[in-house]
């Protein structure tokens, strides 16, 4: 056994000092072109005329992606509860149809949720009246979107009785995970451990980027490198330790 464990190290070694060196040298390149550009006012006036255009642009944007999100939301719901509606008992075809378009819609209000604080929290750095709209804006896409994943969750308990939870409950996932069966409770833990090292692979490349460019732009590195490194130690750690946790309820 400690023959195996060696040669799969003395195999894997390789392969991951030249990773590490070809990372090396490009983050070399990197910082070598962004000391230059540091240097030039040019860094500047970007980084102005980018913080004014996004500023500017984030009331409108918030409603445009709002008003975008829930179109499209609505056609997938309807057509979802349309194959519901028209199923014969038999099709499961339809059935796998109308679940898929749900999970598109569900993704769809997540991905709104988030877009609504960025454009929030951006537009509250402009004037004032496009704070005071963007605040509007804002208030009316969230509840939108959790009245939107209340039709969702709906319309999937209607297809599956099984299922519990309400989405204004606080334990809604809780209960919600606890009424799946034992396929779609695995379905869903390949699907977070593949959330999990996607997020474990994008931190670094967000850490390194944000190096980077603090040296282009010359802005405060503390809080965005403090924003990624606590969410990735939160990521690590609490996946370690509901492993301990579960490790223990088995024996």
């Amino acid at each position: 056994m400690n023959d195996n464990v060696k040669k799969e190290n003395r195999k894997a070694l390789p392969k991951y000092l030249l990773i590490l060196l070809g990372a090396a040298i490009f983050g070399g390149v990197l910082g070598f072109a962004a000391g230059w550009m540091g240097h030039d006012n040019l860094s500047e006036t970007i980084a102005a005329a980018i913080a004014r255009g996004v500023t500017a642009a984030a009331p409108g944007a918030l409603l445009i992606t709002s008003v975008v999100s829930l179109a499209l939301i609505l056609w997938l719901y309807r057509g979802a509860k349309a194959l519901f509606t028209g199923w014969d008992g038999e099709d499961e075809g339809a059935m796998d149809r109308a679940e898929e378009k749900l999970s598109w819609a569900l993704l769809l209000t997540g991905a709104q949720t988030v877009l609504d604080m960025f454009f929030f929290a951006v537009a509250q750095t402009g004037q004032n009246r496009a704070a005071l709209w963007s605040l509007l804006f804002f208030l009316v896409s969230v509840f939108a979107m959790i009245f939107a994943q209340q039709k969702i969750v709906d319309l999937e308990r209607r297809m599956n009785p099984e299922k519990k939870g309400s989405v204004y409950d606080l334990k809604f996932k809780k209960k919600w995970f606890e009424s799946c069966d034992e396929a779609e409770q695995k379905q869903i833990g390949q699907a977070s451990y593949k959330a999990f090292n996607v997020v474990n692979t994008a931190c670094p490349f967000l850490w390194m980027a944000l190096l980077v460019l603090s040296y282009i732009f010359d802005f405060d590195l503390l809080m965005p490198v403090f924003t990624v490194c606590l969410l990735w130690l939160v990521l690590n750690v609490s996946y370690c330790l509901e492993c301990i946790r579960l490790s223990k309820r088995e024996k």
